[in-house]
């Protein structure tokens, strides 16, 4: 019982330092300290903590909660304190009904972290745990053994898994009545205003972003340069480039009929911008376009969500107003005053747009400008200018927004884009994965007659990076892997290693098509290709059956949950007090045992050894094994032989 106990601790400690659970560093230090604790009690064998002290450590406990996740996040400082209530409860208990309370509460707590992620590998250790808990909630109050308890425990489990399968296929999908609230933290790299000279933290994030699905024969070239767009920022104001103010207002654009659509997988990110390849519409439900061609949802994407992506015609802008020139050229006074006088020189130098293009990319080659994941730290207000003139090395932030500045020095409108550039194609299911360090920014400019155009001059300094995904890239090979330290992706150069994270993306790959975004249409179309043009009709009959056949198990389940309750040593004693001549079952198990020896004298020896047993088992938790039964048996067996005589 003790194992269970530390066992229980040890759960807790598990779902505090999940990646997926941001609860802050304070937090899971006050937890590891509580477990730490609770672990040292066991081996002292002390027990119960006064409540007095537990109240002193929950004061301090929701305080330092909160200072770690702030009271904003509801949802995070929700389960933190579910976490840090039951944690407090496992140093008070002292009795089983607290520690069956435990138990109970434990089936609430486990599952909190889905409001986190819902992926297959956190779905696996939710049931590992939930079974750990249900295995050790049997043996305290049946005092079932080890053995019995995990059997049970496992077909428990197959028995929901398939329940849980032919519901999720064969039940009709209903919308939500209400969404859960979920994590308010944003997971996505990309945030709404860029600091340029920052986004290089994103390279240190090895998480899932998105993945994209194209038909057979419609997926994009792989040796082409793949940029998807999610975020416009116009605005610059010395530091950070702002998002539009257009980002959520929603505009008409007209489809592409040339170019086939394809499905987007976005992850949770807390944010509403979703990624499409140049412009796009979408015919998903609660998916808008606005007026730069970028997708974005009426609402905050708080667990992974599937659409449909349909390229559309760029908006032709032939000709600008004079407020909305003015608008793309605006830089702060006083900033960067290197950087404008440059920019100036040029456009004295150049009588179009291309050329003035053409003299920036022969300053950025032949000045020897490097792409790094590690750049300087610029110290100085004139942040571009110390970019530009003295270290020369930096992430795509570094260039777009210095290439930005200076075309709006030049009286060129720009703005930036943020999103992702790249991604890692599955050769075995024909899907591509984005991930966190593929996050990218690059420039759009505007030319008089024709309209935004794509400028990235990451491609002047590092042509490699514009193909494939961040981590192909054999010359960033070393920052890379130092960037993302302890992670399957740093050390794919291993074949070994590389195999299995491809095999593990796809089972997370399939989990989630498959499990988590099985939809209405998915499900229709399961139906159809299973039952054919009928497979509507077939749907009633069906959830009919399926509701009978829940209901049989259901009585079987019930029935076996009955006897999990009658443990061996309260058995056999029911057997064994019925051979008494007088109604013993309304008798405490010591009196009606000593009223069995007053009658079956010569079984004296072995109605107290019997009784040893059962109330060793009873009230210590000790056992009640084989020969323990066996004696029992022979006891049984004994009286009756006696009694024929």
């Amino acid at each position: 019982m003790i194992t269970n106990h530390l066992t229980i601790t040890l759960s807790y400690l598990l779902i505090t330092f999940l990646p997926v659970t941001p609860f802050g560093t304070p937090f899971n230090i006050l937890m590891l300290l509580l477990a730490i604790w609770h672990g040292v009690m066991v081996y002292k064998k002390n027990t119960g903590v006064k409540n007095s002290l537990l109240n002193i450590i929950a004061i301090l406990g929701i305080a330092i909660t909160v200072i770690s996740i702030n009271i904003t996040n509801t949802v995070e400082l929700f389960v933190a304190l579910m976490l840090l209530a039951c944690q407090l409860k496992v140093l008070q208990a002292t009795t089983n009904r607290q520690w069956q309370q435990i138990h109970v509460l434990n089936f609430f707590t486990i599952p909190s972290v889905f409001l986190f992620s819902q992926s297959l590998y956190v779905a696996l250790m939710v049931m590992m745990l939930l079974g750990i808990n249900l295995v050790a909630m049997l043996q305290l109050q049946h005092r079932a053994s080890l053995a019995y308890s995990g059997k049970f425990t496992l077909s428990t489990v197959l028995l929901s898994m398939a329940l849980s399968i032919l519901l999720l296929i064969f039940m009709p999908k209903l919308p939500a009545f209400w969404q859960m609230p979920g994590p308010t933290l944003a997971k996505t790299g990309l945030t709404e205003d860029v600091d340029p000279f920052n986004i290089v933290k994103l390279a240190k994030s090895d998480e899932l972003a998105f993945r994209a699905i194209f038909s057979d024969g419609s997926q994009p070239q792989i040796n082409t340069p793949l940029y998807w767009r999610a975020i416009i920022h116009d605005k610059f104001d010395g530091n950070q480039w702002r998002m539009s103010n257009l980002q959520n207002v929603s505009s008409n654009l007209t489809a592409n009929s040339n170019q086939p659509p394809y499905k987007i997988i976005a992850q949770a990110s807390n944010l509403p911008w979703l990624y499409a390849l140049e412009h796009a519409i979408s015919p998903t439900k609660a998916v808008n376009n606005n007026y730069f061609g970028t997708l974005f949802r009426t609402d905050k994407i708080t667990s992974t969500f599937e659409y449909q992506v349909q390229p559309a015609n760029a908006r032709q802008q032939v000709h600008m107003p004079n407020w909305q020139y003015r608008f793309y050229t605006t830089l702060p006074e006083q900033l960067n005053p290197k950087t404008q006088a440059l920019a100036k020189q040029w456009d004295l130098s150049s009588t179009t747009t291309k050329q003035f293009i053409d003299l920036m990319q022969l300053y950025f080659v032949t000045q020897a400008f490097s792409y790094t994941l590690t750049p300087d730290v610029t110290n100085s207000e004139h942040k571009v200018d110390q970019f530009l003139f003295e270290y020369k090395n930096g992430f795509c932030g570094h260039y777009a927004s210095s290439v930005a500045i200076l075309l709006r020095s030049a009286g060129i409108p720009a703005r930036l884009v943020s999103g992702y550039l790249g991604a890692e194609y599955n050769n075995q299911l024909g899907y591509f994965s984005v991930y966190q360090y593929d996050a990218h920014a690059w420039v759009e400019y505007y030319v008089p007659n024709e309209g935004w155009k794509v400028l990235d001059p990451t491609a002047w300094v590092s042509p490699d990076r514009l193909l494939g995904s961040l981590s192909e890239h054999q010359t960033l090979a070393g920052e890379f892997q130092q960037n993302l330290g302890l992670s399957l992706v740093a050390w794919s150069d291993f074949k070994a290693v590389n195999w299995l994270r491809l095999q593990l993306e796809q089972l997370d790959y399939q989990w989630t098509r498959w499990v988590l975004n099985f939809d209405q249409q998915k499900q229709a179309s399961l139906l159809q290709a299973l039952f054919g043009a009928k497979g509507k009709q077939w749907v009633g009959a069906l959830v009919i059956l399926i509701i009978s056949v829940v209901l049989t198990l259901l009585f079987f389940y019930v029935k076996r949950a009955q006897q999990v309750k009658e443990a061996l040593a309260i058995k056999r004693y029911r057997q064994l007090i019925g051979l008494s001549k007088k109604n013993l079952s309304a008798a405490p198990p010591k009196r009606a045992v000593d009223e069995l020896i007053q009658q079956f004298t010569d079984h004296r020896e072995m109605l107290q050894q019997f009784y040893a047993d059962f109330a060793a088992n009873r009230y210590q938790g000790k056992s009640f094994g084989k020969n323990q039964n066996k004696h029992a048996k022979n006891l049984i067996n004994s009286i009756k032989t006696k009694a024929k005589r």
